[in-house]
């Protein structure tokens, strides 16, 4: 009879030489060292499960959008990557209420007490990466048009496009794009 690989464990392969304990903990953490150490009580809550979907990308190279979080560097403090309670008392002593999303007020930094808040959904998407990795002009709301061989300017204002224009240069049509976006949101680097 094969048994799980993991040291000191009895139970019967499920799959990868490991029990479906340890391949539960492999697939949900990324680990399947990982053991349920505090009890807390707020495993139902909303904020149990935004802290569960923080340490998943940050940690499991096997979500789809690792890449994003995890693979660009981004991590939890030791605090709270330790320890649900210390996050969801973080919280709700810092502004959560039902409706708004956590925020990383620096996007390229880490998902810690001085670096985060809770926002509104509004708020949270404006407050993204400047370019992402298909963004070939290197600004924001700038692309090329190949039809017309020009630059294009357009921005979403209440989820809706608004395009601003043909540009022959794309620095052009990235001073359109600063003129028309509204005070509160990133403007492009000309």
């Amino acid at each position: 009879m094969n048994l799980c690989k993991i040291n000191g464990c009895k139970n019967k392969i499920y799959v990868k030489n490991w029990c479906i304990k340890h391949y539960m903990r492999w697939y949900r953490h990324g680990d399947p060292n990982v053991i349920k150490k505090e009890q807390h009580g707020y495993r139902k809550h909303y904020l149990y499960d935004l802290w569960a979907n923080i340490k998943t990308r940050c940690y499991n190279k096997n979500r789809l959008r690792y890449k994003d979080w995890g693979g660009r560097g981004i991590t939890m403090c030791d605090e709270w990557k330790n320890s649900a309670r210390a996050f969801i008392e973080w919280a709700l002593d810092n502004g959560w209420k039902k409706g708004l999303e956590i925020d990383r007020i620096n996007n390229d930094g880490n998902y810690c007490p001085e670096n985060c808040r809770f926002v509104t959904h509004i708020k949270n998407i404006h407050n993204n990466r400047l370019l992402y990795r298909h963004n070939k002009s290197g600004y924001r709301g700038v692309y090329y048009h190949n039809r017309d061989k020009k630059w294009i300017a357009q921005i979403s204002i209440n989820n809706k496009k608004q395009y601003l224009g043909y540009f022959n240069a794309k620095k052009e049509a990235a001073l359109a794009y600063n003129n028309a976006i509204p005070d509160n949101r990133p403007r492009n680097i000309l």
